[in-house]
């Protein structure tokens, strides 16, 4: 991606809350995520579609797109968290439950995190976190593709934003595109009216001083970890472990005890 182009994905999820990214994942790519998928969906009750990253092997591309990773970080820092990858099958039929805004359950839209200060109004200066929504197959008016109201990110009420249905859009993209948009931006999953499931992965990101849906350092299988070398261990968030021994036992690089207190691993 060159400067030009960077610069209106960034203009376009500044003013409108979200912008697509085209051709992250090729056609190959997108086929081998979506038969994992096929295969973990009669399983999906039990997790089979959380923390995919431990899953497959194709789902650790997902992390390692650098077009994505640096729109990502110019937004909530260098330093930002992965916060979870997770399966997205609308069957035909299903979708259209309404608009949101995420950050609920770990963000700082949370209710019990809401301080009487704040006047029920959210952070909306800067962006707190950043969702993602990889197309596995192309997102149309008719498939259940993701909708989204431009600029409701500036909104500042936790309530849903007026005119909010009348003014969402429905981001049409093609397969191996991204959808990447303001965790405060209102947000939903529109209908499927096709005879076809649609497929997507979603991959949350926080700033590191945020919490994330999983303790992703101590979820992250060892070789998955490896495999994303050096960088892997600010996503994973190796790095911004908090020691729970005193600091001369912490071995902050590596986010555990020094080697030679390993008996205070936490399992």
């Amino acid at each position: 991606m060159n400067q030009d182009t960077f610069d209106r994905h960034c203009e376009s999820f500044t003013s409108d809350g979200y912008t697509i990214l085209p051709d992250l994942l090729t056609t190959k790519e997108c086929a081998a995520a979506r038969r994992e998928l096929e295969t973990r969906y009669p399983d999906r009750a039990r997790g089979s579609f959380e923390c995919l990253f431990n899953k497959a092997r194709i789902f650790e591309r997902f992390y390692q797109l650098p077009d994505l990773v640096r729109l990502i970080r110019h937004f909530i820092g260098l330093d930002a968290l992965l916060s979870a990858i997770y399966g997205s099958v609308v069957q035909p039929g299903e979708g259209g439950r309404g608009l949101h805004s995420d950050g609920a359950i770990t963000g700082h839209n949370r209710e019990a995190s809401m301080a009487p200060a704040d006047e029920g109004r959210r952070v909306t200066s800067h962006p707190m976190a950043v969702n993602v929504v990889f197309c596995l197959n192309a997102f149309t008016e008719s498939n259940g593709a993701t909708q989204l109201v431009p600029g409701s990110h500036k909104y500042p009420s936790l309530d849903i934003p007026d005119g909010a249905y009348e003014n969402a859009i429905t981001a049409v993209a093609a397969e191996g595109s991204a959808i990447v948009f303001d965790v405060n931006t209102w947000h939903g999953t529109t209908r499927n009216r096709t005879d076809n499931p649609r497929y997507a992965v979603l991959s949350p990101w926080r700033r590191r001083w945020t919490k994330c849906e999983y303790e992703m350092a101590r979820v992250v299988k060892q070789e998955v970890l490896e495999r994303a070398g050096v960088d892997g261990r600010i996503i994973f968030g190796v790095e911004a472990q908090p020691p729970y021994t005193e600091s001369w036992q912490w071995d902050r690089e590596n986010g555990r005890p020094k080697p030679d207190l390993a008996d205070l691993e936490r399992g």
